[in-house]
């Protein structure tokens, strides 16, 4: 095959990968071209080398004894919760970009997750008691923040006439 080029491709997260471009040749004397495929040229295939570097590397780190010890406890650990994750919660890929922002938006997740737990497991009147927690810590950061940091602004509300 030859190569013939490369085509760039941006995704709708804005993330750019090359593809090299290679042509088969003298395809057209070939007595089973029909078969083979439709097309009026050659064919051409597109090849992601960086992609396949890191299927590469993903499949040697399996294959060691630390990968397969790390592989053998994989379905028992982490696997019900991100199963969870994308069926039940329909949550099956990250809204931000860079480590930071990811960890920030697993962690809210993983909140809102372990709530959802632990409010299945609790009575009416301990979710009261859980809201009255929520809603006097609230209460009490507010005013804090009205004592401490809204007198030190210039900040000031207008009434609305």
């Amino acid at each position: 095959m030859k190569y013939v080029g490369y085509k760039r491709i941006v995704t709708d997260s804005s993330f750019v990968t090359y593809n090299a471009k290679y042509q088969a040749q003298r395809c057209e004397d070939h007595p089973l071209r029909s078969l083979c495929f439709k097309a009026k040229g050659d064919r051409i295939i597109e090849v992601n080398h960086q992609l396949e570097a890191y299927k590469q590397k993903a499949r040697e780190l399996l294959t060691f004894p630390k990968g397969i010890k790390h592989r053998g406890r994989r379905g028992i650990e982490p696997e019900a919760v991100f199963g969870q994750m994308k069926f039940n919660k329909a949550y099956k890929r990250f809204r931000h970009f860079g480590i930071d922002k990811v960890r920030m938006n697993f962690t809210f997740f993983a909140i809102a997750l372990n709530i959802a737990k632990m409010c299945k497991k609790l009575t009416t009147k301990e979710i009261r008691s859980l809201i009255a927690s929520f809603r006097d810590a609230f209460l009490s950061i507010f005013s804090l923040y009205e004592r401490l940091i809204m007198p030190k602004s210039n900040f000031t509300l207008k009434n609305a006439a």
